[in-house]
């Protein structure tokens, strides 16, 4: 297994980076609290009728969601993620946030609950370029012994990919499966449905294949396994059909590989092992925070723990 770790470098840059995107975020969040008047919500205790405001509180709830997870994927991006680092950066977000809704009359925290949790981050590419998935084998496992897993998506040049059909597709198309700790699995093959199109279509345990969704592309395109979601060149398709199998994955693996190249990654709590020529560095995998917004009406408290791309 090679070693990629020291292909990064400037951690201390890196830390100050973070703290300058966790300013940088905290300003934003700040701007949307600011056009929430008087937000207010529980999650415990409801005194009065105030819908219009809940809405406004729970947007504010996801606002700060997003801006943790932006300053894990911040520091996980380049690979060697610091739990300490996310700790110090959302550290530093709090403040702000409480202080400048103290200027108008409410009351806005947000605060870490614990520390970062570390997680290990898998990549397969060439310093960022498509690399072939057939590389080493037309069958081959990308991670085994995973424990938890979030982000897992593939770029694909679907012009590289087989012409097929749903029905077709496990003999003809490249496909991911995952297998879960008592052996079932579940494969998605990835194939160019028509002219344009992309599509994924789904085998369970060796059945016969069915769509699950399709995407008019325009060039490369992402398959977000965890996301469910294909996307090209700023356009995306949500599948309402999932693209993740229902019993947590034990084991990602390639099958039917062909020319195809693309590039791979997932970030996991933990992974026992994983495929020759994978990168794996540390990472961040989650943080939860609590987050509070009180006026004069109703309070607002609640705990979330982040894990952005962690399937729902």
């Amino acid at each position: 297994m090679a070693d990629v770790r020291a292909r990064f470098d400037g951690d201390s840059d890196r830390g100050q980076l973070l703290l300058v995107t966790a300013l940088a975020l905290a300003v934003m969040l700040v701007t949307v609290a600011l056009l929430l008047n008087t937000a207010i919500f529980t999650e415990n205790v409801a005194t009065r009728d105030t819908t219009a405001d809940g809405s406004e509180a729970i947007e504010l709830r996801g606002e700060a969601v997003d801006a943790v997870g932006e300053l894990i994927e911040a520091e996980n991006r380049g690979g060697g993620g610091d739990p300490g680092d996310v700790d110090t950066a959302v550290d530093a977000m709090g403040p702000l946030v409480d202080r400048e809704r103290a200027r108008h009359g409410t009351v806005a925290t947000l605060s870490r609950n614990g520390s970062a949790t570390a997680g290990q981050l898998l990549r397969w590419d060439e310093s960022g370029d498509p690399r072939a998935f057939g590389e080493y084998s037309t069958n081959w496992t990308f991670a085994e012994g995973i424990d938890n897993a979030r982000g897992f998506r593939l770029t694909v040049e679907p012009s590289e990919l087989e012409p097929a059909t749903a029905a077709t597709s496990d003999t003809d198309a490249m496909g991911v499966r995952f297998i879960n700790s008592t052996g079932d699995n579940v494969t998605y093959y990835l194939y160019e449905d028509g002219s344009d199109t992309l599509s994924v279509a789904e085998a369970v345990d060796g059945s016969t294949p069915t769509r699950q969704c399709s995407i008019e592309h325009d060039g490369t395109t992402t398959v977000g396994f965890t996301a469910s979601q294909l996307s090209t060149n700023g356009a995306s398709t949500d599948c309402f059909r999932a693209l993740w199998p229902p019993n947590s994955p034990d084991e990602i693996r390639f099958v039917n590989v062909g020319s195809e190249e693309g590039t791979a990654e997932v970030t996991a709590d933990s992974v026992s092992s994983w495929g020759s020529g994978v990168y794996e560095n540390d990472a961040v995998y989650s943080v939860t925070v609590d987050i509070t917004y009180q006026s004069q009406d109703l309070l607002f408290e609640t705990t979330v723990r982040v894990a952005p791309g962690e399937p729902q």
